[in-house]
């Protein structure tokens, strides 16, 4: 009898430590970046089901509080991506509708890199992740570090697609 407890035991404790683990990551997020991550996920979400209408996504991107949060400056951007094609064509945008349909394959950042690139060869890897940049702040007009949280989804008439959200650290 006491060994089937210790083993209960064990194995108790065994799935609450993987369990535990498991979260562990997003736990030591700090609270913006776990709603940045949070809005992320929301938009996925709605984007995978809602692709097929295009313009309802991006009148979602504008308007639903679920995928922004002004007070921090918290906004979804989506971009569908083709390396081969040297495609990174904006196609959602929370806050800067005059920049949907313009490709930003080259776009750099201050110091030189190629954000674009980055994003798609992230979630290329690994599906989501986050990534660390410098950027232009729109309001305070000066270069600052971003990080944004990205994640993969395909679209339903196949194209591949990065969304993401950013706070200024």
């Amino acid at each position: 009898m006491f060994r089937q407890m210790m083993f209960f035991i064990v194995v108790v404790f065994a799935i609450c430590s993987t369990a535990s683990s498991v979260s562990a990551g997003d736990a030591a997020l700090s609270p913006l970046a776990q709603k940045a991550k949070s809005i992320v996920e929301a938009a996925h979400a709605y984007v995978q089901e809602h692709s097929s209408d295009m313009d309802a996504v991006q009148k979602a991107l504008m308007t639903d509080p679920g995928f922004r949060d002004n007070s921090d400056g918290l906004y979804i951007f989506m971009h569908c991506y083709n390396p081969e094609k040297e495609e990174a064509i904006c196609c959602g945008q929370g806050v800067r509708p005059d920049l949907l349909g313009k490709n930003m394959w080259r776009l750099r950042t201050p110091n030189g890199r190629l954000l674009f690139h980055e994003f798609f060869e992230l979630i290329e890897k690994k599906g989501e992740g986050w990534i660390e940049y410098e950027w232009l702040h729109p309001t305070q007009k000066k270069v600052q570090t971003k990080q944004s949280y990205v994640m993969k989804v395909i679209l339903k008439d196949g194209r591949k697609a990065g969304i993401g959200c950013g706070f200024w650290k």
